[in-house]
């Protein structure tokens, strides 16, 4: 059966919303000086990934605007995010928010509170906006580490793309240091996405995931600021992985493909990197999870339950999670 996303979350609870986002935006600040931090919740960290829109990344499966209804998008999050088994989730200051009314509203009416125990964790930089002319330029739009600092969330997210042939990455490179100094300055972790990159002949860029350039880019990253500890890298798979995490002593998070539909066929497509380097932390869940035609919840929930309990398989941890995960 599909996933009734206008079942799951009503009218009543988005109107509720809106209304705190209009006149009362003090609740953020409410929200977060109550929030209780969990430090690391696990010791492989299972994170769902949700900063696409910012950075101009609205297509999903074929349709140009399949991840633009942000209810929908909202009312996913909040389901997978009710698996106790996530540690916690990636995203832009207004993904952030709306999660914290939301949370705020279900414990209101006495439903479950989701974020409770969750890692936060604030992206920097989507300024590098998809297919404009400043593409490589991932400058920081989004989250400053003061603000993140402020609302005492738990790390820093941030993206780099190398493209060597390309002058704008250069600027990358100095925010991406220059945050993660600011970070250190905090005591703040950070997560940073590695990403190399190519031009194409039509002027477009292509990402490329061949061992070679991910060593390049991970060796690069890891350099990177004033500090070389509480750095996370989060690694694109590639069909021979352990060279490219090799290059690293840090802690890594998969970027899996995002390939299979079918709910177990994900669940192992999510799962197969487990145990394969020592320094492999986790993973990101991906948008094949989140907008499953299927209920996201006890994929997500099988997914994190086979990274915290490794001797699963991915049959059992599914089942496992089928059963658990009540409506």
């Amino acid at each position: 059966m599909s996933f009734q996303y206008r079942e799951f979350l009503g009218d009543e609870i988005f109107r509720q919303l809106n209304e705190i986002k209009a006149f009362h935006p003090e609740v953020i600040e409410q929200e977060a000086c109550i929030r209780q931090k969990p430090g690391y919740p696990h010791d492989r960290l299972v994170f769902a990934a949700a900063d696409h829109n910012a950075r101009m990344i609205n297509e999903y499966k074929g349709n140009p605007i399949g991840l633009s209804n942000r209810r929908e998008y909202l009312t996913r999050l909040v389901r997978m995010l009710q698996s106790d088994e996530i540690d916690g989730i990636e995203a832009t200051p207004d993904i952030i928010e709306d999660l914290m009314i939301l949370s705020r509203l279900r414990r209101e009416a006495g439903e479950k509170e989701f974020l409770k125990g969750k890692m936060l964790v604030g992206t920097v930089n989507r300024g590098g906006l998809k297919n404009t002319v400043w593409e490589m330029d991932d400058m920081p739009s989004c989250y400053t580490v003061e603000r993140l600092a402020k609302l005492g969330m738990d790390a820093v997210k941030f993206m780099i793309r190398i493209n060597p042939m390309d002058a704008r990455a250069r600027y990358t490179v100095r925010y991406c240091a220059e945050t993660i100094n600011e970070a250190e300055k905090y005591g703040l972790p950070i997560f940073i996405e590695a990403l190399y990159v190519e031009t194409t002949e039509n002027g477009g860029f292509a990402m490329k995931t061949d061992s070679e350039s991910l060593c390049k880019v991970v060796g690069v990253t890891g350099a990177l600021g004033c500090r070389g500890v509480a750095k996370w890298i989060e690694i694109p798979l590639n069909n021979e992985y352990q060279v490219p995490v090799s290059a690293t002593t840090c802690p890594v998070l998969v970027v899996p493909d995002e390939v299979e539909s079918e709910p177990l066929a994900v669940v192992t497509e999510y799962t197969k990197e487990i145990g394969l380097h020592d320094n492999i932390r986790g993973i990101l869940l991906g948008r094949n999870i989140m907008f499953n035609d299927a209920d996201p919840l006890p994929i997500a929930d099988a997914v994190a339950l086979k990274w915290h309990n490794t001797g699963m398989t991915p049959k059992e941890a599914y089942e496992a999670a089928k059963n658990r995960c009540v409506r």
